[in-house]
C-alpha cells in the first residue's frame, strides 16, 4: 500500500420525496457500517444549498492508505453485497459521484476537525500541462490560500477512479474564506491567470460546502 494517506469523496443527492430517507440512512446505518471497516479513519458529511441536480450533499471519507478501498474487508460492503437499504437509497439517487483518492499533498495531513465548511476544488488538466500546473498549485497557489484568514488547512489529492482527477480541499472556519480579498488576490495572479487559461477545456467544480447539521 500507499504510505500516503487515502480519501473517498462520494457526491450525492436523493430525489426531493426521499431526502429524510435518504439521511436518516445515512446518519444510522451507511456512516458507521464504513468507519467499521478496517483503514476508515473519520468520515463527515458536507451540503450545500444548489439547483437540483447539481449535488446537494458531499462526504469526506479518510483512509490510511488508498488501499483500503481494495481491501476484502471494504468490498465486502459493496456492489452486490449492498445492504438492501443502501441499494434503495443509492439506487434512487439523482447524483451519485465518486472518487477514489491519494493525498499528494502534504501527504499524510488529517482534515481539520473544527471546520465548519470546506471548499472543494476539483478539476483535471491536458497532459502537455499537468507538470506546469502541479508546480504553480503546490509552489504559489496552496501558499497564499492557506494564508487566507479563515482557511484552516488545505490538502491536494490525485484520483484514482473518478473524474476530474485532481481534487484539493481547504478546511475553512466558516463559509466566508472565498470571499475575502487575500483569496480572491490568489486567484488573478499572472500564473494563475495562465494557468485558467491551459484547463479552459476542462471540467472544474469549485464549490463551498457548510458542515452537515
Amino acid at each position: 500500500m500507499s504510505s500516503n494517506m487515502g480519501l473517498l469523496l462520494t457526491m450525492t443527492e436523493p430525489p426531493a420525496g426521499m431526502e429524510e430517507e435518504f439521511n436518516a440512512w445515512y446518519d444510522t446505518e451507511h456512516m458507521a457500517e464504513r468507519l467499521s471497516i478496517p483503514g476508515f479513519i473519520s468520515a463527515r458529511r458536507w451540503q450545500r444549498d444548489c439547483k437540483p441536480g447539481e449535488g446537494k450533499y458531499l462526504a469526506t471519507y479518510e483512509l490510511t492508505a488508498p488501499g483500503v478501498l481494495e481491501t476484502p474487508e471494504y468490498l465486502a460492503h459493496v456492489g452486490e453485497n449492498f445492504t438492501p437499504w443502501s441499494r434503495r437509497c443509492l439506487g434512487a439517487a439523482t447524483v451519485f459521484r465518486r472518487w477514489a483518492c491519494e493525498q499528494i499533498v502534504p501527504g499524510n495531513r488529517s482534515p481539520d476537525e473544527e471546520a465548519g465548511a470546506l471548499f472543494l476544488a476539483c478539476g483535471d488538466v491536458p497532459a502537455a500541462h499537468e507538470e506546469e500546473f502541479n508546480r504553480w498549485y503546490n509552489m504559489e497557489h496552496l501558499p497564499l490560500l492557506l494564508q487566507v484568514p479563515g482557511v484552516l488547512g488545505a490538502r491536494r489529492f490525485r484520483a484514482t477512479t473518478g473524474s476530474p482527477r485532481y481534487i484539493a480541499l481547504y478546511d475553512l472556519a466558516d463559509a466566508n474564506a472565498p470571499n475575502h480579498p487575500a483569496w480572491q488576490a490568489a486567484l488573478t495572479t499572472e500564473w494563475a491567470r495562465r494557468i485558467d487559461e491551459l484547463t479552459a477545456g476542462c471540467e472544474w467544480i469549485l464549490t463551498t460546502w457548510r458542515a452537515y447539521r
